[in-house]
């Protein structure tokens, strides 16, 4: 069977390149990672061309995957070689320009970084590409791929544990862009089909002194929530341990640690609940990005559950974008509760820090 063409788009860590860091303490279920080593990893893409701005990147990531043809140029690239498939591991700033320009030159199938874009401008015009329904988008936000969040979220849907109350996300102090797409992507998966009522936040210090709705930095979230419309609650801590807590009637059910400890917090007579740890069954699913690009090329394929997966989540991504830009619109706000028709058009968050972008 012929080969689909795939590109890469950013060759740092995301994109070809895993952070040592990761590689030393994530859990098994977190790779491969980068993009460039998901795409080499599945038998029915070719990765032919990569490209970086920063030329010693460029060089490096040819090198390592053996890639001839290469550029400095995200739409140049496009241009030329009209990839099926593409990894775009960019930071935010121009993402939505990329995605633009690939779905104009063909390309139906789209492995973007997260957060998806800066301002509700480009949302809008996002929204537009992603209502297409032979254009398939996966994202950064991976966990809901990975197999112990997808035992997690389906043993809290079993009603094993009575009705499902609560969502809690704990990933220590976080950033609004670097960090919490993850976390507001984590609680609309566990959210399934529920309708969002609302969102509220309060956010660390902001850098908008030239106008209130334009947001320079990357500001922390102090403590946010997500309302949905039969009394589920999403909330986003301040707590250590990178854990994803389902809050049942009966019980909690716990992945901790980036998906490396999944436990069970209940009682049995009445008594004090207790913690059992619960078998993970990694195996059962692609691990790290080959989870979502793998559901991309199901979609190439025509796999008709794999297409209405992505069409939900198509939609999880646009929302998740929209709640960050809730967000900070509730921050400014006092806090108030914001409905998602709400959000002000003009919101605009650069995620700066210390001269980076997310």
């Amino acid at each position: 069977m012929e080969q689909l063409k795939a590109a890469v788009i950013g060759c740092g860590r995301m994109g070809a390149f895993t952070s040592e860091s990761v590689l030393r303490y994530a859990p098994s279920c977190w790779f491969p990672l980068s993009h460039a080593e998901a795409i080499n990893q599945h038998h029915r893409l070719r990765l032919v061309a990569l490209c970086d701005l920063d030329s010693t990147n460029l060089r490096r990531a040819a090198d390592h995957y053996n890639i001839h043809r290469c550029y400095t140029n995200g739409v140049e690239l496009l241009e030329a070689e009209k990839p099926t498939l593409l990894g775009l591991a960019t930071r935010t700033p121009g993402r939505s320009e990329i995605i633009q320009a690939a779905v104009g030159v063909g390309t139906h199938a789209i492995h973007a970084e997260k957060p998806l874009c800066n301002s509700f401008a480009e949302l809008n015009k996002l929204r537009d590409i992603f209502q297409k329904d032979y254009i398939f988008v996966t994202w950064g936000a991976i966990r809901r791929f990975l197999g112990v969040y997808r035992q997690a979220v389906s043993l809290a849907e079993s009603g094993l544990y009575g009705k499902l109350v609560e969502i809690r996300v704990n990933f220590g102090s976080g950033s609004l862009y670097w960090c919490h797409p993850h976390s507001i992507d984590l609680i609309l998966f566990a959210a399934s089909d529920r309708v969002i009522e609302s969102v509220q936040a309060r956010l660390g210090i902001l850098e908008n002194k030239n106008k209130r709705t334009l947001v320079e930095n990357d500001p922390r979230i102090i403590t946010a929530t997500i309302y949905f419309d039969d009394g589920v609650i999403g909330h986003i801590t301040q707590a250590q341990g990178a854990d994803f807590v389902l809050c049942c009637e009966k019980a909690e059910i716990i992945v901790r640690s980036d998906g490396g400890i999944f436990e069970l917090y209940s009682s049995k007579d009445d008594l004090y609940p207790t913690t059992s740890t619960l078998v993970i069954h990694d195996d059962e699913h692609p691990g790290g990005s080959l989870g979502p690009i793998s559901q991309l090329v199901r979609c190439l394929e025509g796999d008709e559950d794999s297409i209405q997966a992505n069409v939900m989540l198509k939609h999880s991504i646009l929302d998740a974008q929209l709640i960050a830009f809730a967000m900070l619109q509730s921050h400014l706000e006092g806090s108030k509760p914001i409905g998602l028709q709400a959000v002000d058009p003009d919101i605009v968050i650069m995620g700066c820090t210390d001269g980076r972008y997310a």
